[in-house]
């Protein structure tokens, strides 16, 4: 349900980076794959994760959603190692610690596997990479850390976490 969930609001995050973007870095895409394949590594392990996280670039690149859908195999996978690192390092998938650590480990990652992308295939300059990673990173980062703290806090107020 959450790969489900995260197809759906990906499908608008992902038009939307395409029409502000030209597709070549996901902003609002970026925020919304972290939050929910945060989630869902967080909620059901590495296992889930994944399934959350790669059925989104199977479905992008066969409908030819964006130029590097194909490469948000590699990404999304990496994202899933980011929370299972957060919450190995903290031991409390739920807390704002871990929440921030993933996304620090996520805006760290996607910032090191997009550099060869957009320099060796879309042939850009650093004069253009730097501002582009910049503002990715200050709208994912805090967003993600939010978004992905609040979605384990409601899951936990439910009452779906044993302590």
């Amino acid at each position: 349900m959450v790969s489900l969930a995260m197809i759906g609001l990906l499908q608008f995050g992902e038009r939307l980076d395409t029409l502000l973007f030209g597709g070549l870095f996901p902003v609002s895409g970026r925020v919304i794959a972290h939050t929910m394949i945060g989630l869902g590594t967080a909620l059901y392990g590495g296992v889930g994760g994944f399934i959350v996280s790669e059925i989104n670039p199977l479905i992008a690149t066969a409908t030819g959603t964006s130029p590097i859908a194909p490469f948000w195999l590699i990404t999304n996978g990496s994202q899933v190692i980011a929370m299972l690192l957060a919450g190995r390092i903290t031991k409390d998938v739920i807390s704002w610690k871990n929440c921030i650590l993933y996304a620090a480990i996520c805006t760290v990652f996607m910032i090191v596997l997009y550099i060869p992308l957009h320099i060796f295939y879309f042939h850009m300059p650093w004069s253009k990479l730097i501002p582009m990673y910049s503002f990715q990173a200050a709208v994912a980062f805090p967003s993600a850390s939010v978004l992905v703290r609040a979605l384990l806090q409601v899951v936990k107020n439910a009452g779906f976490v044993r302590e």
